[in-house]
This record gives C-alpha cells, structure tokens and sequence, in this order.
C-alpha cells in the first residue's frame, strides 16, 4: 500500500539530506591531511637538493645537511 502513496501509521518519517558532526568532522579531517602535505612539501623543497621536493640525494657525495635551529644549536 506504501507504494500507491499511503502512509501507514508508526512508519519512520523521511529525513533530508543535512550536515551533521561526523560530516563536519570528516571535512576539518581531510583539511588537515592536505595542510600537513603541503607543510612536508615546502620543508622538502627547502631540505632538498636544488630545491626539489621530490629529488633523491647522492649518498655518494657523503655531504651532510647543514640545519640551523632557532636556537643556535646544530
């Protein structure tokens, strides 16, 4: 009879489409995920030989990266 149009009484009633928490915290989720790529690619490019992010380092060369922190200490 639902099918012809009829609602039975004590039937679950149709909710929209909406917004809820774990939606919202899905979207903050992947908002992190791509700021926390884009930080470990400009770190990469900084770190990387002739400022490629994706560049492999000779190990051959035996040259060490010079790092400076804020603190002076290396």
């Amino acid at each position: 009879m639902s099918q012809m149009g009829m609602n039975l009484p004590g039937a679950t009633r149709r909710r929209t489409a909406s917004m809820d928490i774990y939606t919202g915290l899905l979207f903050v989720a992947v908002v992190a995920l791509i700021a926390a790529c884009a930080v470990v690619f400009i770190n990469g490019s900084i770190l990387g030989k002739g400022g490629n992010a994706f560049g492999l380092q000779d190990a051959a060369s035996g040259s060490k990266s010079n790092l400076e922190f804020a603190g002076g200490a290396q």
